[in-house]
């Protein structure tokens, strides 16, 4: 009985979410690039942060709600529909600058963290963050380059009533 009451919501999830493309290593990179970034914000949030650390905020911030949006778009297959962006190039385009964003960001959080360990591990986790997007952006060039085995939305297979 508890199957039956619960295969209808595990198809009405497939139906509008691609799950599948969480596997590929552009919605690897996402996951990655929103958990690492909540660390880096909610690490600065609970402490008392002003001059250099609004910026690291508004970076981790926005990035981390553009990302959410960007997972969400293409899980939901509204790329698909959505035929006049051209989402290779800003899927590139977003990438490669948050890659220059964070690094800014991970440098001014680490140069004057102080003696703050909270400041240091909130730059450590900006150090991260960049090399996720710096990952991405790899994918995103590999993937406009039209190397189909990169990741993004080539390599993933729709699964049965996937939209």
């Amino acid at each position: 009985m508890a199957d039956t009451a619960q295969q209808p919501q595990e198809s009405l999830v497939r139906r509008f979410l691609n799950l599948g493309y969480l596997k590929t290593p552009q919605g690897i990179c996402k996951v990655a690039e929103l958990v690492l970034g909540l660390c880096v914000w909610i690490i600065i949030v609970v402490h008392a942060y002003s001059g250099v650390q609004v910026y690291v905020m508004f970076v981790a911030v926005a990035s981390w709600l553009i990302t959410l949006l960007g997972l969400l778009l293409f899980m939901c297959g509204i790329h698909e529909k959505v035929t006049f962006v051209p989402w290779q190039y800003t899927e590139l385009g977003y990438n490669t600058g948050v890659t220059v964003l964070y690094l800014i960001a991970a440098i001014l959080q680490v140069a004057f963290a102080g003696s703050s360990d909270a400041y240091k591990a909130a730059g450590a986790f900006a150090f991260f963050t960049t090399i996720v997007y710096g990952v991405a952006s790899f994918f995103s060039w590999r993937q406009w380059r039209g190397d189909r085995s990169g990741g993004g939305d080539q390599a993933v297979e729709k699964t049965p009533g996937a939209i």
